[in-house]
């Protein structure tokens, strides 16, 4: 979620609190108030998700991994936890891939390029062998 969408729902329910024109008018006491407390609730809900979703999919930083030897690590390198579904894995996979496919930095220069292949190649090597399992 940006900042922009946060800053004009609030402003909405602001305007709305402060509005006159409400669907219950407040000059009936509780009664009144009630829609501004569903309204609150409601803008609390949404805000709250769509934290919670931002939050979800904030990309994860890249682990260092070895290409070799014992420190290899598969999930490091997809970003997935241990017990990551294989649901998980594909979806983490294809970011990935998304993010260091050679193709994608074609025109920034060599060394790019082969930072970009090296780190496909090892993508690759993560998700079959997290697939194979």
């Amino acid at each position: 979620m940006t900042w922009g969408r946060l800053i004009v729902a609030t402003l909405g329910v602001l305007l709305y609190l402060r509005s006159p024109i409400d669907l219950v008018p407040d000059r009936l006491g509780l009664v009144g108030l009630l829609d501004d407390l569903v309204l609150l609730i409601i803008a609390a809900w949404w805000l709250w998700s769509h934290l919670r979703r931002s939050a979800a999919a904030r990309p994860t930083p890249p682990q260092p991994s070895a290409n070799t030897g014992h420190d290899w690590d598969p999930h490091a390198v997809l970003g997935v936890s241990r017990n990551a579904s294989a649901v998980e894995i594909t979806h983490a996979y294809r970011e990935q891939m998304k993010r260091y496919h050679p193709d994608r930095v074609a025109d920034l220069g060599t060394e790019l390029q082969q930072l970009a292949h090296r780190k496909a190649i090892e993508i690759q090597r993560a998700y079959s062998e997290l697939a194979a399992k």
